[in-house]
């Protein structure tokens, strides 16, 4: 008997752009604004070609409570093609796309299954599989809710093999609105076999037995969500049998990048090491287009590191031809300086 296998992703964020660089970077403009929706099409390309199952979503789909054209028909566009396909869409919405704001016209899409505000179970007909699937979600009526959604999931006792969809702050992860807060033994009194979960940017397995996950965002959109970014691909042999699989899925990936300067002794080396380290940030995954990096200049300086920091100095145009160049592209987010006088002061 074939394993169940699906798809789950969260925090596409469609339409959401890339903090600051449209106007710093506005010859690559048109590489950040496709790049989330980029990495929507490959969620949908790795369902497809992977023959999966179904898809599930763990909210904020889109970025605003009111998507422009644009996100509505990549979403609508994606949900299509995986219907087509026979593949289903188990979407819950988070504080970003909230019921209460979310397009009508979206709501009856062939193959897509909203779960409402009050948490409800969907049963999956897995054809491979004889086992009876049910997968449970909720839906933020409003943007900010407070209340903790998993205290009102029940597993019906029925269901073999059951999955939980939410988007919610599990024990009040830093960095993120505390919306629909809750613990992992809260999470773990639901009796669910996994929890699918959406809000936190960061790829997460926060649990193994039961599998507990965060999707993460699927495209970085700014310096504090570096790294791959991608979905999971999870696979359920039986009851309590799961198991996850990052892949990595954004086309732009975001990092950070240290440079001591101290041994550097002119404008020729200080291109050359930026270059090079630059050049070691491409990853060897094939699907990464660009990198954004935040580029600190720290050690015993000189004036080329302060020029470069202010950004408008010939020197800074010679490094942004040289980076953009390398195999992978590099675009730097911003240079900043922090280094220290070459002056001895106690001397």
């Amino acid at each position: 008997m074939a394993p169940l296998r699906f798809i789950h992703a969260a925090d596409l964020h469609l339409g959401r752009p890339f903090a600051g660089l449209s106007k710093s970077l506005p010859e690559s403009a048109e590489l950040f604004l496709r790049a989330g929706y980029k990495a929507w099409e490959r969620i949908v390309a790795t369902a497809l070609d992977g023959n999966a199952d179904f898809v599930t979503l763990a909210g904020d789909v889109f970025d605003n409570a009111n998507p422009a054209v644009r996100p509505r028909v990549a979403f609508r566009d994606g949900v299509t093609k995986l219907h087509e396909a026979g593949i289903p869409v188990f979407l819950t919405l988070g504080n970003h796309d909230p019921l209460c704001d979310f397009p009508d016209a979206l709501r009856s899409l062939p193959g897509l299954h909203l779960f409402g505000a009050e948490p409800e179970g969907r049963e999956f007909a897995a054809h491979h599989m004889d086992r009876r699937v049910m997968i449970y979600g909720a839906s933020f009526e409003r943007a900010a809710v407070r209340e903790n959604l998993v205290r009102r999931f029940h597993r019906d006792p029925r269901a073999e093999i059951a999955i939980g969809v939410v988007h919610a702050n599990v024990s009040g992860v830093s960095g993120h609105d505390d919306y629909a807060p809750c613990s992992l033994d809260d999470l773990r009194l639901a009796g669910m076999d996994l929890w699918c979960m959406g809000h936190v940017h960061l790829g997460t397995v926060l649990s193994e037995y039961p599998l507990i996950l965060y999707a993460g965002t699927s495209q970085g959109a700014h310096v504090n969500e570096t790294g791959a970014r991608g979905c999971y691909v999870i696979t359920v042999d039986g009851p309590g049998e799961a198991a996850a699989e990052f892949v990595p899925i954004a086309p732009v990936r975001w990092e950070k990048l240290e440079l001591d300067v101290t041994d550097l002794s002119g404008e020729e080396d200080l291109l050359d090491a930026l270059e090079d380290e630059c050049g070691k940030l491409a990853p060897d995954d094939e699907g990464v287009e660009a990198v954004v990096a935040r580029i600190h200049l720290k050690g015993h300086g000189t004036g080329q590191a302060q020029a470069l920091a202010h950004g408008t100095s010939e020197l800074a145009d010679m490094l942004r031809e040289r980076l953009a160049r390398l195999p992978i592209p590099v675009f730097a987010e911003s240079i900043r300086d922090a280094t220290l006088s070459t002056i001895d002061l106690n001397a």
